[in-house]
């Protein structure tokens, strides 16, 4: 029925002309972006592409091969077995038209493909905005994680009655303060804002995936000019805080942030997210996502939903198992060689637990 096809990441400017066919895309997408996580060890960026004669569909994977991670080592062998992961952020599929009898015939050829690859599972991070799981809900586990808000960028008028009380009094006591907001994109400000990054990190203590090394950030940065924006809240001539804005088409995203614990009670970062959310409206964005908290309800989610508490989106994971063997062996190898190994975890790909 459709034709199936896997686009290489060094074909740039297909797999953008692709992307920016569909109406609905924004930055996670789009080339550049997945360019800067070749430095992360999340694999090889591939673009899957569906035509069919009613429907067309593309998303983005990551291709790693499971002999590279360390609970595999030594266990299998390189190019035995892989697996998908979509990047970091929100993916899932980019769609247009409806046809459930293309979307079977995709299941059917991306199925085939994969065990043809060895490629054993996918897991896919579906888009808030997009609400692209329900497509793939007869072919994905699907889990609902959690809820991510987004502020409604139509017009300024709009983006200030969806605050909080508390929030308002907040950007206010900013502005008194004399913080101000600059969008800064010099190699001055990136330097600022890396220092700063790796400093948040420490004292949040994240995981080790979360520190980007140089490469990471010089990538992004070179990769995503012209579709991201660095907004800092300046106090006199010091960077309180500051933040990685992407924007694409009518969509804009609070990717990466850091800040300096001891300006924190002056709440630069309301203001600073109200200043990009007014930006949006005035440079005629729809919807500007920030994202969630680390867990489904803590202070951080509590803070985002300060600007806009009806504007809640339901953000799903996903996971496709292609050959049931080799995800089975993987447990297996796991259970055999980790005695602390439960195999029945709630991991969604589970021999990465």
């Amino acid at each position: 029925m459709g034709h199936l096809e896997c686009i290489g990441f060094e074909e740039r400017t297909k797999w953008n002309c692709i992307v920016k066919s569909f109406a609905a895309y924004d930055t996670y997408y789009l080339n550049e972006y997945v360019s800067a996580f070749r430095h992360t060890n999340d694999g090889e960026p591939l673009l899957l592409y569906y035509q069919g004669d009613d429907m067309r569909l593309c998303y983005v994977v990551q291709q790693s091969d499971i002999a590279d991670t360390a609970e595999f080592d030594g266990h299998v062998q390189r190019g035995e077995y892989f697996d998908w992961s979509t990047p970091y952020g929100y993916g899932g599929p980019l769609t247009e038209g409806q046809d459930l009898r293309e979307v079977a015939d995709f299941f059917r050829q991306l199925i085939r493909y994969c065990r043809e690859q060895r490629v054993v599972s996918q897991f896919i991070r579906f888009h808030p905005l997009l609400q692209n799981q329900s497509l793939f809900e007869s072919y994905c586990d699907l889990r609902r994680l959690k809820h991510t808000v987004v502020i409604d960028t139509s017009d300024r008028q709009v983006i200030a009655s969806n605050l909080d009380a508390k929030n308002r009094n907040m950007i206010r006591k900013a502005e008194k303060n004399g913080i101000q907001i600059k969008i800064d994109n010099s190699d001055a400000a990136k330097a600022v804002f890396v220092e700063l990054y790796r400093g948040t990190m420490d004292r949040n203590r994240a995981s080790d995936y979360y520190y980007f090394n140089a490469a990471f950030f010089a990538d992004t940065f070179a990769s995503l000019e012209g579709n991201c924006s660095l907004f800092s809240a300046w106090l006199g001539d010091e960077i309180a805080s500051s933040a990685i804005i992407m924007h694409s088409a009518d969509k804009m995203h609070y990717h990466l942030s850091a800040s300096r614990r001891e300006y924190m009670h002056l709440a630069p970062n309301n203001l600073l997210l109200y200043t990009a959310a007014c930006w949006g409206a005035d440079n005629g964005f729809q919807a500007f996502h920030l994202g969630g908290g680390v867990a489904a309800e803590d202070s951080l989610f509590a803070f985002k939903r300060s600007f806009n508490k009806q504007g809640l989106a339901d953000f799903y994971i996903g996971r496709t198992i292609f050959c049931e063997d080799g995800y089975s062996k993987l447990l297996n190898i796991r259970a055999a060689s980790d005695v602390h190994f439960n195999p029945a975890n709630q991991h969604m790909i589970q021999y990465r637990a």
